[in-house]
């Protein structure tokens, strides 16, 4: 079963000399209980297309179907259903942050709402802030008034757009750790945009790569990852690095000194230069320390495209 099912999406805004496309014939879904990267450089079109999806925005043409409804016609019911947390967002700043709570949760007629509020807001470290102005806050403790409000209804459909922007490692850990098992405890389908690749590759079922306006690639990390066909061996050495430097210099292989008295080089994954390799040191009885293969990350994926 799908939660959102979107196609053909199109929105376009007028610029001076013209029109521009910012989402351009954009189809995807989203199964129940995935979490599904939108991934892309700034300007790529993910927040224009969250907020259509979310009813921020219009499309001028496509269809959303979210939860099984058209999304078009039963937008006033479905919202009750979804919510949001994104960085641009922005609450009441001449509120407390717990009178800008109590207004959304009198919004999603969420029942008891002061120990939702109190729940969420102890969760994400937030209850001692209740009394200060929006405007007051640091950008950390407006992301987690934000990720706190987004959570209040339950939502079976969460859209989250930048959403650890400006918190302290410790506290996206936790928040991280909160989102999987909220995600697991209620099947919730979660849009996730980010661009801390680190945390993409950890929380995403699957990732879409949106660039101008369009959805480019969609599937698993391991699965885009596989495209860049490489990886990195890097050899420690504690005597004999000449010896080795030469031995990859006749080799053609071209390599890079590192800090750690060591060498390194990549490799396409459909070379067999290794085995070959390392005959050829013990040969010369040129012996290495240690050895590492990285394999690319969603980071160098993310840079090879965008830099297209």
């Amino acid at each position: 079963m799908y939660t959102l099912k979107a196609q053909h999406l199109i929105k376009r805004f007028r610029e001076k000399g013209g029109r521009i496309t910012a989402v351009d014939d954009v189809s995807f879904n989203i199964k129940r209980g995935e979490i599904f990267g939108l991934l892309g450089v700034n300007g790529a079109g993910k927040s224009t297309t969250i907020n259509i999806l979310s009813g921020l925005t219009l499309p001028d043409s496509g269809k959303l179907e979210i939860l099984g409804k058209d999304f078009f016609k039963n937008q006033e019911e479905l919202k009750g259903r979804f919510n949001i947390a994104t960085a641009y967002y922005s609450m009441s700043h001449q509120l407390s942050v717990i009178q800008n709570l109590r207004v959304f949760a009198r919004l999603y007629n969420i029942p008891k709402p002061e120990d939702k509020i109190k729940e969420l807001s102890e969760r994400f470290m937030i209850n001692h802030h209740y009394h200060t102005k929006v405007r007051s806050l640091s950008s950390g403790e407006r992301t987690r008034t934000i990720l706190v409000k987004a959570l209040l209804n339950d939502p079976e459909l969460l859209f989250l757009d930048e959403c650890t922007v400006g918190l302290d490692p410790d506290m996206a850990e936790l928040t991280r750790d909160y989102l999987l098992d909220y995600n697991q405890e209620t099947d919730c389908s979660i849009l996730f945009t980010s661009h801390y690749m680190q945390e993409v590759e950890r929380l995403c079922n699957r990732i879409a790569f949106m660039d101008q306006g369009k959805i480019v690639k969609i599937g698993k990390a391991q699965q885009l990852l596989k495209e860049l066909q490489w990886q990195k061996v890097h050899l420690s050495f504690s005597k004999n690095i000449n010896q080795a430097k030469n031995i990859l210099q006749k080799s053609k292989i071209p390599f890079e000194l590192t800090n750690d008295h060591g060498i390194s080089f990549r490799i396409q994954n459909k070379q067999k230069v290794l085995y070959p390799l390392f005959e050829k040191f013990i040969h010369a009885k040129v012996f290495f320390d240690d050895v590492h293969l990285e394999k690319p990350t969603l980071e160098e994926y993310f840079i090879k495209h965008s830099r297209k």
